[in-house]
């Protein structure tokens, strides 16, 4: 059911398109490599990818940039999907995938860096403070740790949930709550990070799941077929909420760096040059 609308990388996060006219493969690309530059990725490096999905930012890693992967997920497909795939490219040497909850990872195996992608809606607000200490807990001092989420526009009083959030919430992310961009930062710099770099995608969003729909309604029948029509159509509609969401700004996306406190220097280059072709 996601290749009829996924990349060949099998992403399900939002692109990042360097231009308008860039098609979703090229987008999809760009975003796993901005990824691994904003790591400042490193020949035998360790990284811990949360949420590893189908496989595509462990295989990108340590594929172009020779680092070790050590991806986990909760989803069984997902894992034999990725584990094929790391096995017909040959980098089993290199990534090691398994079926675990992230908070059960052994903090003595400290990584490098950490890569967290559109997993993090999941989590609830009553476990945010529990994930950022897990991150600080199994990353190396100086470590840099990667969060892509997206999140609500946030004002003031509390979050509610909107009628909109209730039906994606029942039938598409069960338990799923969206974060503010203002907390993440908060809580990051709270809980032993130091933040160095924050980027709005929301525009990128909208590109994907605009792109995401024409392919899912042009290869409806086959989706019929797979998942049945009342779930491949909510699927659909799902797509059209959020792009609306996105190009009217009530719902964002941002890519946040931190890395793990400690004394002295940050040890990264002064400018942000590197971080751009």
């Amino acid at each position: 059911f996601y290749q009829l609308f996924l990349d060949p990388e099998m992403v399900y996060s939002s692109a990042y398109f360097p231009d308008r006219d860039a098609s979703l493969e090229t987008a999809q690309r760009e975003k796993l490599d901005r990824i691994c530059r904003k790591l400042r990725l490193q020949p035998g490096q360790r990284m811990l990818d949360v949420g590893c999905g189908w496989g595509g930012l462990a295989c990108w890693a340590a594929g172009n940039y020779g680092v070790h992967v050590h991806g986990v997920t909760l989803s069984r497909a997902q894992l034999d999907f990725a584990r094929a795939k790391v096995e017909r490219l040959g980098l089993q040497d290199r990534v090691t995938l398994e079926l675990k909850d992230y908070r059960e990872v052994d903090a003595s195996e400290a990584y490098d860096a950490i890569a967290q992608v559109e997993m993090f809606e999941h989590a609830g607000f009553a476990n945010h403070e529990r994930h950022f200490d897990q991150m600080r807990r199994v990353l190396k001092p100086g470590g840099l740790y990667f969060h892509q989420a997206s999140v609500r526009r946030g004002g003031k009083g509390a979050i509610r949930p909107t009628p909109t959030t209730r039906v994606i919430t029942r039938f598409i992310f069960p338990g799923g709550e969206l974060d503010t961009i203002g907390m993440t930062v908060t809580n990051m710099g709270r809980l032993g990070f130091e933040v160095l770099d924050v980027e709005d995608m929301r525009e990128h969003f909208e590109l994907t799941l605009r792109e995401w729909t024409a392919r899912l309604y042009a290869r409806r029948e086959e989706a019929y077929a797979l998942a049945g029509q009342a779930r491949s159509r909510l699927w659909m509609i799902y797509f059209a909420l959020f792009a609306k969401g996105f190009e009217r700004g009530g719902t964002l996306v941002y890519q946040t760096v931190a890395q793990k406190r400690r004394p002295g220097p940050s040890g990264l280059p002064l400018d942000r040059a590197s971080l751009y072709r």
